[in-house]
């Protein structure tokens, strides 16, 4: 019977060391209770700062086992508030990431839509046509070149002796021109043309030593005469001829 009361002693003690490691592991500042004394007793027992004051063994075991309980609850709460932290982060790290890539295909669009609207647009067939007729040279007048006799009027710069063979050759061709010959696709066209070339190349040589308009002058009507050669001769012209 003795022995069975001292076995039953020793089990309570350690008990009450483990309800005791507990209970000190686990209390907090807010576990105080109202009425607690300087020296940190609790009057009818209790548990504070000051020490372990449970009335009974048994009690100290289920206050240690409560603060036990609390703590993985407490744990398992914060540890739920993590993961709902950390799937935040995620959600607006994905969102981020979305709106980056639509700003950088947004940026390629407006930058596509500039670069097109600094593109030279290409012109339409009339457009052409009003383009060409403006920069076309223009026909020689009636005092430059008599259609009825065939003859040529030169400018003073053109009528030199630096101009002899080619402008000789040219009056020659004006002078027996017919009405076939007219047309980008005519033989005197072609003799036209390069008359006219070789004649432009010896004006550029001079260039600088005579005078701005007399030059102009002079260019023109070389230009003027390919543009003739392409044009049709008047029949009414040749009859009276």
């Amino acid at each position: 019977m003795k022995a069975t009361l001292t076995l039953t002693g020793f089990v309570a003690a350690v008990l009450a060391g483990a309800s005791m490691a507990a209970a000190q592991s686990y209390v907090t500042p807010s576990s105080e209770v109202v009425g607690a004394t300087a020296s940190g007793y609790y009057p009818g027992g209790g548990y504070g700062y000051g020490g372990y004051h449970a009335s009974t063994a048994e009690e100290g075991y289920l206050a240690g086992l409560g603060y036990l309980t609390r703590s993985q609850g407490e744990a398992n709460y914060f540890n739920s508030l993590a993961a709902i932290n950390g799937q935040e982060a995620y959600n607006r790290y994905l969102q981020n990431r979305e709106k980056r890539t639509e700003t950088y295909f947004r940026m390629q669009q407006i930058n596509r839509a500039a670069r097109e609207a600094q593109r030279p647009q290409p012109l339409s067939f009339e457009r052409y046509v009003a383009l060409a007729k403006q920069q076309a040279p223009e026909p020689l007048s009636d005092r430059e070149y008599d259609r009825t006799a065939g003859r040529l009027r030169w400018p003073a710069l053109l009528a030199t002796g630096e101009f002899e063979s080619e402008r000789e050759a040219l009056d020659q061709a004006y002078l027996v021109r017919t009405p076939a010959d007219a047309g980008a696709a005519s033989e005197f066209y072609r003799n036209v043309w390069q008359l006219a070339q070789a004649m432009d190349l010896k004006l550029k040589q001079k260039a600088g030593q005579v005078g701005s308009a007399e030059y102009l002058a002079s260019k023109n009507f070389i230009q003027s005469l390919s543009h003739e050669s392409r044009q049709p001769l008047v029949v009414r012209a040749v009859a009276v001829r």
